[in-house]
C-alpha cells in the first residue's frame, strides 16, 4: 500500500498484536503500514518468537515495526518461560502419529503462550483502551483479551488457504490435493479426526487457563475462539486456495499483502544480452534445516544451462557455500527487483514467497520442508504453476525439475494465469478495510 491509500473519515485507536517469526512478519506489516496511512492510531505489541525459538526480540524486527509508524509497546515477558517446563511433543496413539500430523503437533504449541498474551494484552487495553484488536492467528490469548474486554477483533490468517477442518478441504500440512472418491473422503475425515483430537488434547489446557484467568467461560476446541472474533481474515487470494464448500460467516479472503517498501535497482552480474535463462533461489528465512537442501540445489545448477541468483537470507551463512560458475550466492537480494527477469523460482513455498513469485508470473519448484509449505506447494501444481520435488531431493531430481520448468510453456502460463488475478488485488488495503468495519460494526 502506498501513500495514495483512501484516509479513513473516522480515526480509530488500534491495538495490533504480532510475535516476531519469519513468514508472518512482510505479510503482517504492509497491514500495520496501510492502517497507520488511513490515518488511524496504531500501536504494535510485538513479542518473540512462538515457535521453538526462545531467542529475545531483534533490535531489526522492532526497526521494522518503527517504520510503518506505528507506535511499539514493550512485550512482558513471561517468568518462567512457557516452554520451560512444557511436556514433550506426543504423538495420536500410543505415541505414534502419522508424519503428515507433525505440523498440527507442532502448531500446538504456540498456544502455551496464551496466559502470557492475554495478559499483556489485558494490561494494555486497561492502560489505553482500543477500537478494535487485530491479532496474529497464532496469538489465540490476544483474541481472548479482546473478547474480555468486549472489543472487537480481527485474526490475520498468514496461510494460502483456510487452514482448519472443515469438509472438502484437504489437512492441514498435508500437501495433499482435495479428496476424491469414498477412499480420499475417508482418509480426509480420519485426519481432520485426528487434528482436531491433538489440537484439543496438547492445545487447549494452557488457552482456557487463559480465559479463566479473564472470567471466560471455557472452550471445547481452540479453534473456537475463532468463532468469537469479528473477522477472520485469511491473506491470500481465493482463487489460489481449492474451493471450500462452507465457510464461517466471519472468515474472509483479502489477498496476500506485499511489503512496499522502496526497492533498489538490481545490478546484474552476467553481461546484457546472456541468453541463459535466469534461476532465482530462496529458501526460508528462519533456521529450518534448509541446509542439506541449498548444497542440493546448488550442485544441481552447476550443470544446467542456467544462470542461478541464490538468496540465502539470516538462516544460512555464506562461508557454507561454494557457488558453482553459472550461479551468484548473496546474502539478501529484494526479490521485487529481480522476479521481472527471472524464468523459475526455487523455494520452499513460503505463503510470501510464493505469492510475490506468482504474481510476477513465475513459475515455481517447490521443495516443502514443513508446516503449510506442502500445503502451498499442492497449489501450485494444482494451477500448473509449477512443480513439487520430494523432501530429500537429489541433485538430478533438483536439475530436472529446473529444466522442466524453465523449457515446459504451460508453467508459465499457469502462473500468468494467477498473476491476471493477484496483481488486481491489494490485500494490505482490503485487510485495513475489513479491520476498520470490524470496528465499526460491533
Amino acid at each position: 500500500m502506498d501513500s495514495s491509500a483512501p484516509r479513513s473519515s473516522q480515526p480509530l485507536a488500534i491495538l495490533f498484536a504480532m510475535f516476531q517469526g519469519g513468514g508472518n512478519v512482510p505479510l503482517l506489516l504492509p497491514i500495520v503500514r496501510g492502517l497507520v496511512t488511513r490515518g488511524h492510531r496504531v500501536r504494535v505489541l510485538a513479542g518473540p518468537g512462538v515457535r521453538a525459538s526462545r531467542a529475545p526480540i531483534s533490535p531489526r524486527f522492532l526497526e521494522r515495526i518503527a517504520a510503518t509508524g506505528a507506535s511499539l509497546v514493550p512485550f512482558e515477558e513471561p517468568d518462567p518461560h512457557p516452554f520451560q517446563d512444557a511436556p514433550p511433543l506426543r504423538g495420536l496413539v500410543r505415541g505414534w502419529a502419522p508424519k503428515s500430523l507433525d505440523p498440527i503437533t507442532a502448531n500446538t504449541r504456540p498456544n502455551l503462550w496464551a496466559p502470557a498474551w492475554a495478559m499483556n494484552v489485558t494490561a494494555e487495553l486497561r492502560r489505553a483502551p482500543a477500537d478494535v484488536v487485530a491479532a496474529d492467528y497464532v496469538l489465540l490469548g490476544a483474541l481472548a483479551a479482546a473478547e474480555a474486554a468486549d472489543t472487537p477483533a480481527a485474526a490475520l490468517v498468514h496461510k494460502g488457504y483456510f487452514p482448519w477442518p472443515t469438509p472438502g478441504a484437504p489437512p492441514f500440512g498435508t500437501g495433499l490435493p482435495p479428496a476424491r472418491g469414498p477412499l480420499g473422503r475417508l482418509r480426509e475425515t480420519l485426519y481432520h479426526a485426528g487434528s482436531r483430537r491433538i489440537s484439543i488434547r496438547d492445545g487447549l489446557p494452557a488457552h482456557n487457563r487463559a480465559r479463566a484467568h479473564l472470567g471466560l467461560p471455557p472452550l471445547r476446541s481452540p479453534l473456537e475462539q475463532y468463532d468469537r472474533a469479528a473477522r477472520v481474515l485469511l491473506l491470500a487470494s481465493r482463487v489460489f486456495d481449492f474451493p471450500i464448500r462452507r465457510l464461517p460467516p466471519n472468515v474472509r479472503y483479502v489477498g496476500t499483502p506485499f511489503d512496499d517498501e522502496p526497492v533498489a535497482d538490481w545490478i546484474s552480474p552476467w553481461p546484457a544480452g546472456d541468453p541463459r535463462p535466469l534461476v532465482l533461489v530462496s529458501l526460508s528465512t528462519l533456521p529450518q534445516g534448509q541446509g542439506p537442501v541449498m548444497h542440493q540445489i546448488l550442485t544441481a545448477l552447476a550443470s544446467l544451462p542456467v544462470r542461478a541468483l541464490v538468496t540465502l537470507g539470516p538462516a544460512l551463512e555464506p562461508a557454507q557455500f561454494t557457488a558453482p560458475t553459472n550461479a551468484r550466492i548473496e546474502p539478501f537480494v529484494p526479490h521485487s527487483a529481480v522476479l521481472p527477469e527471472v524464468a523459475a523460482m526455487v523455494t520452499q513455498g513460503g505463503l510470501s514467497t510464493v505469492m510475490k513469485a506468482l504474481a510476477h508470473g513465475v513459475p515455481l519448484v517447490c521443495i516443502p520442508l514443513l508446516a503449510d509449505q506442502p500445503d502451498n506447494a499442492a497449489r501450485v501444481v494444482a494451477h500448473g504453476a509449477g512443480v513439487r520435488v520430494g523432501r530429500d531431493p537429489s541433485p538430478e531430481q533438483i536439475g530436472q525439475a529446473i529444466m522442466r520448468v524453465v523449457t515446459e510453456a504451460h508453467f508459465r502460463e499457469g502462473a500468468r494465469r494467477l498473476a491476471r488475478v493477484l496483481t488486481t488485488e491489494d490485500g494490505a488495503q482490503l485487510a485495513a478495510e475489513e479491520i476498520e468495519t470490524a470496528a465499526r460494526d460491533r
